[in-house]
């Protein structure tokens, strides 16, 4: 592809051609520039791709495509300089991939909580009912039993055409994504039109980037304003707000009164059985927010064509997403769960629906990005719950253990709970299962299938949570 091609696509301050080269590809990333490639440098929150101009012309980028002002210009070289250099990097990826998503009946979820394993019923559901359904998000992009790996919730723009232009290969026309706000201010989402947007709710997170709840909320509102049609929770507050944005919305509940809403709920098998239009639905699923998430997958279902009685037998088959709420298997008759829960909201509900006769062990942490706000509010909520906390690290990047945990103890100790801080999480877990006795809870939160823990600035040190477990269980 010829550059001048290329800059038809996106808008530009000023130019500087002095190579016509084709354009083979493009990236933010300097390592994965390849000959030829347009390299764009990124001003970002930690690093700026502008220092790695260098070692992205040293794996052979043609072109640089940035927004600074003291921007080195070397002969031979093309240099582009932008308003937005995001914008720029999605509409080059977009129009070099040859607009993938367009192939596709896309269906994005975004919320505080519940898009992994909302996303993963949308796409048990519908590959179930004969529409092949492809998934990327938090643990990874799933079709057709084959997976790639992705750095994050919602990837990079050039991941995710990359991953499309594959999914693309084995005919499938359904995808699910989840859609973090960071994801949709980030313009990784850019350029592509949903068929549905599923909002799944809202409470505090990510108040360091965002500042203010309705900044948050309006990130999440990208991807409604770019779907054409709205899936909302009426029982959350801002799924309110949003329904009076989007009208015509499809409206799931277990409270309120909507379109798609879970009533006579019981709780039969450590699972759940619901009437929604009047229709029995079994979930084998332990805690109330999944009914909610199964909901949306249910209306979305039923718009496409589907009858409940049919969606109702295809759910029977779902039995959950890895690190969300799994048992794990052991010989000493304790309820040893994994989840990823990692917000105050995750954490009421997971514990709101736990037996009051049981005690129960939480170990968890909270990373160094989030704020004391949040931190407080994770203890003062496990303490309110009469969890015992067993507090530990939880990728501490650029803060302390010290500091996190006394913040968190400070919140166990507002509402009179029981706590111990220990730093090695490894210990941590050991101290939780060897305190518990047979039918008690020990829940491991905030890691999920995460294979890393950032436990300095953000350098990724190895750490599986599962290996862990087995390890504690068989030195004990």
């Amino acid at each position: 592809m010829k550059l001048e091609k290329i800059l038809e696509e996106i808008s530009y301050i000023s130019k500087n051609i002095q190579n016509d080269r084709e354009i083979v590809g493009v990236s933010s990333n300097s390592k994965e520039i390849k000959k030829d490639f347009i390299f764009v440098a990124i001003r970002g929150f930690e690093f700026d791709g502008h220092n790695y101009i260098e070692n992205a012309l040293e794996n052979g980028a043609s072109t640089i495509v940035y927004t600074n002002d003291d921007v080195e210009f070397k002969n031979g070289i093309n240099y582009i300089k932008v308003e937005d250099a995001r914008l720029a990097l999605a509409k080059i990826s977009n129009f070099l991939s040859d607009f993938p998503s367009k192939s596709f009946r896309m269906i994005g979820v975004t919320g505080t909580n519940g898009k992994t394993t909302t996303a993963n019923i949308i796409s048990f559901l519908l590959n179930k009912l004969g529409e092949p359904c492809a998934n990327i998000g938090t643990d990874g992009a799933f079709f057709n039993g084959k997976t790639l790996p992705t750095e994050h919730t919602t990837p990079e723009i050039t991941d995710i055409n990359y991953i499309l232009n594959e999914v693309k290969k084995d005919g499938i026309k359904n995808v699910v994504m989840e859609t973090s706000s960071h994801g949709l201010c980030l313009k990784r989402n850019y350029g592509i039109d949903y068929e549905y947007g599923v909002f799944t709710n809202l409470s505090p997170e990510h108040m360091d980037y965002h500042k203010t709840m309705d900044n948050y909320f309006m990130a999440k509102m990208i991807l409604l304003n770019h779907s054409k049609k709205q899936v909302v929770n009426l029982d959350d507050d801002y799924g309110k707000k949003s329904k009076e944005i989007f009208k015509d919305a499809l409206t799931i509940s277990i409270n309120e009164d909507s379109a798609y809403k879970a009533e006579n709920i019981k709780r039969v098998d450590m699972g759940l059985e619901f009437f929604v239009n009047g229709v029995k639905f079994h979930l084998k699923r332990f805690g109330l927010y999944d009914i909610y998430n199964s909901l949306c997958a249910i209306a979305i279902a039923n718009d496409l064509g589907f009858e409940l009685e049919e969606i109702s037998k295809a759910l029977e088959g779902f039995k959950g997403v890895k690190s969300r709420f799994e048992f794990i298997e052991n010989d000493l008759g304790i309820n040893i769960v994994v989840d990823f829960a990692h917000t105050p909201k995750a954490f009421e509900n997971i514990y709101k629906d736990l037996p009051k006769n049981k005690k129960i062990f939480s170990v968890y942490g909270i990373t160094g990005d989030r704020t004391y706000d949040i931190r407080k509010a994770v203890g003062k909520i496990s303490a309110k719950y009469n969890i015992f906390s067993v507090i530990t690290t939880d990728d501490p990047k650029f803060d302390t253990f010290e500091n996190i945990s006394n913040q968190i103890k400070e919140g166990v100790d507002e509402n009179n709970g029981e706590c111990v801080l220990i730093k090695d999480r490894k210990e941590a877990i050991k101290y939780a299962i060897s305190h518990a006795k047979k039918d008690d809870f020990v829940l491991l939160l905030g890691k999920g299938e995460e294979n890393f823990i950032k436990l300095k600035g953000n350098i990724k040190t190895y750490y599986n949570e599962k290996e862990t477990i087995r390890e504690v269980l068989e030195e004990l």
